[in-house]
């Protein structure tokens, strides 16, 4: 099975927004790094720096081994935990892209 990679833009609605997706977001890393790291290759937070209007952004990028680790990754009660509070809190905007491995470097690890 091929590898998937995704990439998401994340915009939190308030200061107190982008703090409590923070608070999820570290419970998903805690998660992921005692239990899934046979699997997901790469988890990571980058943070914007913020915009004159004071919002700032978020980009996650994840890489997991197949579509089946991914489909596992997000059934797992802290990420599934997450993706409801951000739903039902109203946290961020969120745009979602699937990638595929374009030209460039890549990093050592």
């Amino acid at each position: 099975m091929a590898p998937v990679a995704l990439a998401a833009v994340l915009t939190p609605k308030s200061p107190e927004k982008a703090a409590r997706f923070l608070e999820k977001f570290q419970e998903c890393v805690d998660y992921v790094q005692k239990n899934e790291r046979d699997f997901v290759y790469r988890y990571e937070l980058h943070r914007g720096i913020k915009e004159q209007n004071g919002r700032e952004q978020f980009v996650v990028l994840e890489h997991y081994k197949d579509q089946a680790s991914m489909d596992k990754h997000v059934a797992a009660p802290p990420i599934a935990a997450m993706i409801q509070t951000l739903e039902k809190e109203d946290l961020v905007d969120a745009q979602i892209i699937m990638t595929n491995k374009g030209p460039g470097i890549t990093p050592k690890l």
